[in-house]
């Protein structure tokens, strides 16, 4: 009987406390060291789906003036079909900070807009294309 509960004891290993805590500062210091790059990361992905976005609302507005002849005042015309029983040209979605692709109006040009991570239109963090000189 007591070979039986030496053999169980012996497998019957666990890690160290002192294992435990060396597994917890390596995972400490890998979080510090790339969780700011994740996040730096992160952030320039928004800015690129905004602008992504904004560059492909942009060409939908231009192919629908073609394709109309007259002019778009107002991007919701977008989802709308040209003709009857087609789909529109598109969906409208929020930009990564759930504001409103706006669209500028500027003589014959246009400009769609994203008022970006602050929300607010016309500042300098929004993100327009094509681009604002």
């Amino acid at each position: 009987m007591q070979l039986r509960t030496e053999a169980a004891r012996s497998t019957d290993r666990g890690f160290t406390l002192i294992e435990i805590m060396v597994v917890v500062v390596i995972i400490g210091l890998l979080a510090t060291l790339v969780g700011p790059r994740i996040w730096l990361l992160l952030r320039e992905g928004e800015h690129k789906i905004a602008q992504t976005k904004a560059q492909e609302y942009y060409n939908d507005v231009m192919l629908l003036r073609t394709l109309t002849k007259r002019p778009v005042v107002d991007l919701a015309q977008l989802e709308q079909p040209i003709r009857a029983g087609e789909k529109p040209l598109q969906k409208l979605h929020p930009d990564p900070w759930g504001g409103a692709y706006q669209l500028e109006l500027e003589g014959d040009d246009c400009r769609v807009v994203s008022p970006g991570p602050d929300g607010v239109a016309g500042t300098d963090d929004d993100i327009a294309y094509p681009p604002r000189e």
